[in-house]
């Protein structure tokens, strides 16, 4: 014989208006946020900006005859290629080569733009740690592209990739008037 006890049914009645009510007291409670997680846009670059940053700087560097840009390494073209050497090394590229170029420029501009939203690329040169004179050196060299590409447009550089550039430029706020 089972015996009952006197608080069973006090017991199951609790239960129940725990039940009901547990749900309807946990989403009234204030929600709030035990860790707080960095925001790319205000204080922190991407961990893949350095390299889209250098990738770009060596393309751009392609049109400068090698030379360094913003710090970051000059292009060195391979040392079994002699045509590609002196397409760099002597500025002998032709419009094609300006149109692939700027294509990977764009590309890799828009990867900077995705990872470091809302941020102008003066200030991401600058919180890369590029001094002012090597920002400045940066910013020249993908007017002088823009400029290079609008020159060739037509005539190898296609319409398509001068507006993209001057997109993407507009975008990071870097204006295409070379001083």
């Amino acid at each position: 014989m089972v015996r009952a006890n006197k608080f069973s049914p006090l017991v199951a009645a609790l239960v129940a208006a725990l039940a009901i009510s547990f749900p309807l007291l946990y989403l009234r409670a204030p929600q709030t946020t035990f860790v707080e997680l960095p925001k790319t846009s205000t204080r922190y670059l991407a961990k893949e900006s350095e390299g889209l940053l250098k990738q770009t700087a060596l393309h751009l560097s392609k049109m400068q005859k090698g030379a360094s840009v913003g710090g970051f390494p000059g292009f060195e073209p391979p040392d079994d290629d002699e045509r590609y050497k002196r397409k760099v090394k002597e500025g002998e590229y032709n419009a094609q080569d300006v149109n692939d170029w700027v294509k990977e420029i764009n590309n890799f501009l828009r990867q900077i733009i995705d990872k470091n939203p809302g941020m102008t690329l003066e200030k991401i040169l600058q919180k890369q740690g590029l001094t002012s004179e090597q920002v400045k050196e940066f910013l020249e060299a993908l007017r002088n592209v823009h400029a290079t590409a609008s020159g060739m447009e037509g005539t190898g550089v296609t319409s398509e990739t001068v507006i993209v550039l001057k997109s993407l430029m507009d975008t990071l706020g870097v204006s295409t008037w070379l001083p």
